[in-house]
């Protein structure tokens, strides 16, 4: 659970989803790759990830479609401790950085970003999966890693400590979060599926329309993090969801183009078909 995922706790916790006659269990992973493989295995029903997943396992055969749009910007900036010598993104190098986990959304942008600066991936520097959050914070203090990817949360809180941006990419319109579920769940179970789905609007509308509500619960998610940090992101949550839940078509066809380019032999899905919309047109 994230800042990014907030109309999730909000649904959950305003009782949205029991309200839909819909029991909801929250379970963490260390990053989007584990939690694509329990949604593929069928220990959850509902992913919390980055939709390019989505057109990754229909390249495997696997029917997985955008349940709901989440955030419609990119979420992660790199960051390095206030002494480094990495000023910029071609300083690394040599260096060692990190990432959520193999696979995740922290690993495409790594990839897409040495692309651009014509660094070979791997090679030209080592890339850790180290986790979220504080032991991605852990891995940078005690030198394991040279720069960590950070969400936009704790990307604010720790410049805020001195911490120094390398690259960000939080400025980025192009699809970022969404809730992931397979086709063959939604088409068996209807009445879940949209019973889900419209009970995370509620929520989602909820944090874009109570800022009060929203700073409270930014709070219970991050009580460690001060006041400042906590209202900069429910600024920035206006900017970054997505208010009806669903990806507009330019900014999803850009996200799967920048796929391509790091993942050659991957095939585009439709945007209809990975953004059916279907409780929510």
């Amino acid at each position: 659970m994230s800042d990014n995922s907030l109309a999730v706790k909000v649904a959950l916790d305003e009782g949205f989803y029991k309200e839909a006659g819909i029991d909801v269990e929250i379970i963490d992973f260390k990053g989007g790759a584990p939690s694509i493989q329990a949604l593929v295995g069928g220990g959850i029903q509902y992913a919390i990830a980055a939709p390019e997943h989505v057109t990754r396992l229909n390249q495997r055969g696997v029917g997985a479609v955008v349940a709901f749009a989440l955030q419609g910007t990119h979420t992660y900036a790199l960051l390095t401790p206030a002494n480094s010598a990495v000023k910029t993104f071609d300083d690394l190098k040599g260096k060692r950085i990190g990432i959520t986990s193999a696979g995740s959304l922290t690993e495409n942008l790594i990839r897409l970003q040495a692309l651009d600066r014509g660094l070979d991936f791997g090679k030209d520097f080592e890339v850790l999966g180290v986790g979220v959050g504080a032991v991605q914070k852990a891995a940078l203090d005690t030198g394991r890693i040279d720069a960590g990817m950070f969400g936009n949360i704790d990307s604010l809180q720790l410049t805020q400590e001195g911490y120094r941006i390398v690259y960000d990419w939080r400025s980025q319109r192009i699809p970022g979060l969404a809730l992931l579920a397979l086709k063959s769940y939604e088409d068996e179970n209807p009445a879940i599926a949209e019973a889900i789905v419209k009970a995370t609007l509620k929520g989602q509308r909820l944090v874009l329309e109570n800022r009060d509500l929203t700073v409270s619960k930014l709070k219970e998610l991050y009580p460690r993090y001060s006041d400042q940090t906590i209202n900069a992101v429910a600024d920035r949550l206006q900017k970054s969801l997505e208010p009806n839940g669903i990806f507009a078509r330019e900014p999803y066809d850009k996200l799967q183009d920048e796929l391509v380019l790091i993942e050659p032999g991957l095939e585009k899905v439709d945007y209809e078909i990975a953004n059916p919309g279907t409780y929510l047109k």
